[in-house]
Formats: structure tokens, sequence, C-alpha cells
């Protein structure tokens, strides 16, 4: 039975994560700050925290097979980068000291396709274009995945690496990703349609690719795990096309955008929820890009689901959550 360690569990793509490995008969060990109210069957929950070192020893076995390492604070809000800094850098050290300590075999870290910039557009990413600029983002949540990856890639030479990078993660039992458009869309709350472009890949397809850059990646190599590129206006004229919503907000001038983001931002309290919208997410969100995800495909078997077929899963996983209504 292959073991497997699992940061982020209780996450989006984590959750997912977990429910694939105990299909697949792995045995889990699952690091979180809490047990979760509704845990997943087979999964062995352990509480711990990525800023104490000895937590995390504690917690992992002698030579499992595979650290996967999901969590990190995705915070877009410079109000809050001093924890999000200690969490993705501090956090993903710890983890790799505890996983050469503890000979794991494997350590598969979650990027974001974020760490191939931020500031560019029309570009078409690939692991071979050289592009990842994201180190120098003024963006903390990018410039720290960033360094947390530079981290991976410098770990000692007995442990084993691969990276991912993950784009725009969609799916079903999302409960504070891509849920929040979703929600705005049915509710035609929508401000503004955003003018950026991305790709978006179903979490189930991403959680997949997980297991398979584990099993069949090259040491130290990135593997971008996306989805169907598209620019925000086609992506939710999708959603309201197989949701059955109408929506009436127009694309405004981002140069009003960014003043809105810029006055939320200055003048919410430190401390407090973050606003809806700063200038850190309208940058990333406002990132026009697409993605191949070739490599993934030919050396791990990557594949990508159809969007109607994300659209209709996530559409049935509303209406049972009585979020949307049928």
């Amino acid at each position: 039975m292959k073991t497997a360690f699992v940061t982020g569990a209780t996450g989006f793509l984590g959750g997912h994560l977990c429910h694939l490995l105990v299909t697949q008969g792995w045995q889990i060990t699952a690091l979180c700050r809490s047990i979760p109210k509704n845990p997943i069957a087979g999964v062995n929950y352990v509480t711990g925290n990525l800023l104490d070192a000895s937590s995390i020893s504690d917690a992992l076995e002698n030579k499992t097979d595979v650290l996967f390492h999901v969590a990190a604070d995705t915070n877009t809000w410079h109000k809050n980068n001093s924890q999000q800094t200690s969490t993705n850098i501090q956090g993903t050290k710890n983890i790799i000291e505890a996983a050469v300590a503890k000979q794991v075999g494997t350590l598969l870290y979650v990027s974001s396709i974020v760490t191939f910039g931020v500031d560019h557009h029309g570009l078409v990413n690939t692991e071979e274009s050289n592009t990842q600029t994201g180190i120098d983002s003024w963006v903390n949540y990018v410039k720290t995945k960033s360094q947390a990856e530079l981290l991976v890639k410098s770990a000692p030479s007995q442990l084993r690496t691969v990276i991912t990078n993950p784009t725009h993660i969609i799916g079903p039992a999302d409960q504070q990703n891509w849920i929040r458009l979703f929600k705005m869309i049915i509710n035609d709350a929508l401000p503004t349609i955003p003018q950026g472009a991305g790709s978006f890949a179903d979490v189930r397809d991403v959680a997949n690719g997980l297991i398979l850059a584990a099993e069949k990646g090259k040491h130290n190599e990135n593997y971008i795990l996306g989805g169907n590129n598209l620019n925000f206006p086609d992506f939710i004229q999708h959603v309201c096309h197989v949701f059955g919503c109408k929506i009436t907000a127009k694309v405004l001038p981002h140069g009003l955008v960014k003043m809105v983001a810029y006055l939320k931002s200055r003048f919410a309290p430190a401390g407090g929820k973050a606003p809806d919208i700063t200038p850190e997410s309208l940058q990333v969100i406002s990132h026009e890009y697409a993605v191949s995800s070739n490599k993934a495909k030919t050396e791990l078997g990557y594949t990508i689901k159809p969007l109607e077929q994300s659209l209709e899963d996530i559409k049935a996983d509303l209406i049972e959550r009585k979020i949307l209504t049928p």
C-alpha cells in the first residue's frame, strides 16, 4: 500500500486529492489545523501547523512514499502579507526539512501558474518558455509562491521533488474559491465582467494530475496542469448557458475598476475581512494568458475534461447545496 502525507487536505484541491487517493488504495495522513467536521473515510487526520516544525515531524511517518504539499496562503490583500509570507516560505522550508529528515520518497509541491508571471499579456505559457517572472512581482502571493518553488528546487539532492503549476481551478464542492463568482453570476450581481483571460481546470483533473506527477514526473521539473483556455467574457457566457442565467454586467473601463480596488483596499481596516476586490486580486484576475499542458499530457497522461462537463457538475452541486434553483 502506498503512503501519502497531505497538507491542505481540508481545502478544495486537497479534499479532492484525498478522495482520489482513497479510491486508489493509498494510506493517507493529512495535516490540518483542526479535524474537519465531515472527515473523508480512510484519511487519518492529525492536527498541526506549517509554522510548527515539530508538529510536522511528529505527524510524518518515516519513508512516506509521497508528501503532497498542497497548503498555501492565497491571500491577495497587502494587509495580510506578513502571515502569507510566513506560511508560504517558512512553512515550505519546514516541509522540506521534515521530508529530508524522514526520508520521504517524493515531495510533490503544488505551486501555481502565477509563478510564470502576471504582468505580461497574450503569452502561451509552457514549461520551456523561461517566463517564470513571478519572483519579481509586486503581488505578495505571486512572489511568495515563486520563492517557495525555488526552495523546493534547491532541496537536498536525496529528496526527489516534482513541481506542479495548476491554473484557475473550478469544480464541484468549492466552498471559497470560484464559488463567489458563480454566486454573483446566479444572482446577476457581478459588478463588472473581468477583462482577463486564463485556463480553467477541473479540480478532479488537477487532483489526478498531482498523483500522476508524483508517480511519473521527472525530478525537479515543472508540470503545468491547465484546462480550457478562455477569456472571462466567454467563460461567463458558458456559465450562463449551462446555469440558465442572464447577466446584465458590462465590461467597465479598467482604470475605473482599478480605482475602486484601490479605494476598497485603502480604507478597509487591517485585521478585518479582505475586500471583495483589491489591487492585487485585480492584477491576478486581469492577467491575460493561455497555457499548454502538452508536457503533462505526454509525460504523465494528464487529461482535461470539456468545460461543459465541469460546469454541468458544478451546476448539480450548487443545486444540491440549494445555491442554485433547478
